[in-house]
């Protein structure tokens, strides 16, 4: 094979594995945003006054870019096939509706490399930024101060 065929093929298998990440970014974006729209439904389904405080779930340049070091992180550490499984899960969370606390912490759905003791994810939603920008975003909306209600949890964990 000549020297051009090896720089279009390698240039082809770039672009495409480009694409594929970028498909699997789209992914998690609907995923994660469709997830945060159904906790919110359960909050407010629990507590009525929490509407006003729910943060904005739709992603946008920040969120998007610190989402994309996970997903790569996940991928580095673990492999492509755990990264799509990861986001597959989450696919499968944001198609159930939340009735209870105890469900949100459910993790079945999460390939068995990233659970138990196993510190990717949290390592990563560290080193991106993912937990910073969460957290700042539920501390504007109110939620966070909320959230530190032990009304509110009572009332949000009762069975």
């Amino acid at each position: 094979m000549n020297v051009k065929k090896l720089l279009l093929l390698a240039s082809c298998t770039v672009a495409c594995q480009s694409a594929l990440a970028e498909e699997l970014l789209d992914r998690l974006e609907v995923a994660s945003e469709k997830i945060g729209a159904n906790q919110g439904s359960f909050y407010v389904s629990r507590v009525p006054e929490l509407k006003d405080k729910l943060p904005n779930w739709e992603w946008d340049d920040e969120i998007r870019t610190a989402s994309k070091c996970v997903l790569d992180g996940i991928e580095t550490a673990k492999g492509r096939e755990i990264a799509e499984a990861y986001v597959a899960g989450l696919e499968i969370d944001a198609a159930k509706e939340i009735t209870s606390m105890t469900q949100l912490a459910d993790q079945s759905s999460i390939p068995d490399e990233l659970r138990g003791d196993d510190q990717t994810i949290l390592t990563l939603m560290q080193d991106c930024k993912t937990m910073d920008i969460s957290a700042e975003r539920l501390k504007q909306s109110g939620f966070w101060d909320a959230m530190l209600d032990p009304t509110i949890m009572q009332r949000l964990t009762a069975e």
